[in-house]
């Protein structure tokens, strides 16, 4: 009597715990059906005419930038570029080229009173302002500190190519230069473009948080992914993407 007593308490137990527990379960992704999908969430904010001036330009301009961004988790937190891009008039990295738009362009969108000065270089400084606490941990990095690693231990690979067009193409591409600004206040060719997982920034800052979270989506994801690591680290110097790609894990 008792146990019949037992089970049927059990099962009264079991039916109000049933009752009571959510009845919801996060969707799964079906292209990876191990794992829920990413929350989708927004910062509710104002956005200044300057900021959706550049928005609505840039989809204009260079569609593709703009789809990378619409895609990104910057964009459903209204995160806009000029967050990211907007400098100061006295910055030595403050574009000229892109106030010159202001004054030539014809698009709607960049007139006057939609100027703000900008950086076109968005260094790990810049991205401090909101992850303080990753740029930190990047500063102390090998990756930031790449130049350092040319310059004092393994000097040959500044000195030992033929000529800077191979310093730049090489090995800079990749441990990234020293950027300089010439005298109309453009970026030398000389040290930009490039990955600069490690190059030197006119603000001071070292490297480039983008080096692996490629702009203008910016993805964990992609950062986590063996082919962007592989940008780099290929060769005969130094071939872990051809190992890894050879090994279980990469076949």
């Amino acid at each position: 009597m008792k146990k019949a007593i037992t089970l049927a308490g059990l099962a009264l137990t079991l039916a109000a715990v049933w009752c009571l527990a959510p009845t919801w379960a996060p969707a799964l992704d079906k292209t990876a059906p191990n794992q829920a999908k990413e929350k989708e969430f927004r910062i509710v904010r104002g956005m200044s005419k300057q900021a959706q001036a550049c928005i609505e330009c840039h989809k204009i301009v260079s569609p593709g930038i703009f789809a990378d961004w619409a895609n990104s988790r910057h964009a459903s937190a209204n995160i806009s570029c000029l967050d990211c891009h907007q400098a100061k008039e006295t910055d030595p990295d403050l574009s000229k080229a892109h106030r010159a738009v202001y004054e030539k362009g014809d698009n709607p969108w960049s007139k006057s009173e939609y100027m703000a000065p900008i950086a076109g270089v968005v260094s790990p400084k810049d991205c401090s302002r909101c992850h303080p606490d990753e740029a930190k941990q990047y500063s102390v990095s090998k990756h930031a500190n790449t130049m350092q690693i040319i310059w004092t231990i393994d000097p040959w690979l500044n000195f030992g190519l033929n000529s800077d067009l191979e310093r730049v193409n090489g090995c800079f591409h990749c441990h990234g230069t020293v950027l300089k600004v010439d005298k109309d206040g453009k970026l030398d060719p000389m040290t930009w473009p490039n990955v600069g997982v490690g190059r030197i920034n006119l603000d001071g800052s070292k490297g480039s948080c983008a080096a692996c979270h490629t702009r203008h989506r910016f993805a964990v994801s992609e950062a986590r992914k063996p082919d962007t690591c592989g940008q780099c680290h290929l060769g005969p110097d130094h071939p872990q993407i051809e190992i890894w790609d050879e090994s279980k894990h990469g076949a």
